[in-house]
């Protein structure tokens, strides 16, 4: 019995533009041509209209009057505002799984998120290293097994992917440090050292997110 393909042409065409945007095919800013888009994936300019439009309630386009929709790009301010939110996110997470007795829940999945990182470092694979932080991070979400909790984090999360990737433009000496970090993380959760967590966290996002 053949499977039938449920994915609408829409949905692929914004899963081709979002791989696109992640993978830095297009740059922070740059215009998307719509006409080239919708010739090189051999589609009408409806279906791209469409896509461009859940990018857009993404995050990870505007459209700009006069000037055609082009891909985000930080500002000073915007770094700053996202860091805040994500440690945010990150910091009450934790109090929240310290709460209802998650704790080992996030042990594990930190504990395999860091080793993944390891492996991506040796590999010089950059994207990979990126993704693995990210979902070190989620780790604490995902523990709190709260739904909405958990969509929020997840309607910004491609736009901190961006971020980091931009952010982190100075090799493989910052990956390292930041795996360092993590590792002080995961030990005082181990610990239980609840205010440690918390400074660590912080010091995590203003060293390497937070604009000076």
């Amino acid at each position: 019995m053949s499977v039938v393909n449920k994915t609408t042409i829409k949905e692929q065409v914004y899963n081709v533009i979002k791989h696109k945007i992640l993978h830095q095919e297009y740059q922070l800013g740059e215009k998307i041509n719509i006409d080239a888009l919708a010739g090189e994936l051999q589609v009408s300019n409806s279906p791209i209209r469409e896509a461009l439009m859940l990018l857009a309630r993404d995050g990870l386009i505007v459209s700009i009057p006069n000037n055609g929709v082009r891909v985000i790009s930080f500002t000073e301010q915007s770094f700053v505002e996202i860091a805040q939110t994500i440690c945010a996110m990150l910091r009450g997470g934790y109090l929240l799984c310290l709460e209802l007795g998650k704790t080992d829940e996030i042990v594990k999945h930190m504990e395999r998120h860091i080793t993944l990182q390891h492996n991506a470092l040796e590999c010089h694979n950059f994207h990979e290293l990126v993704q693995q932080s990210i979902l070190f991070d989620k780790s604490i979400i995902s523990a709190s097994q709260n739904k909405y909790f958990l969509s929020t984090y997840e309607r910004i999360e491609d736009v901190f992917y961006l971020m980091i990737l931009h952010n982190n433009q100075h090799g493989l000496r910052d990956c390292q440090k930041s795996i360092e970090e993590h590792q002080m993380i995961l030990h005082n959760i181990k610990q239980n050292n609840v205010n440690d967590v918390l400074r660590w966290l912080s010091i995590h996002y203003d060293k390497h997110f937070i604009k000076k």
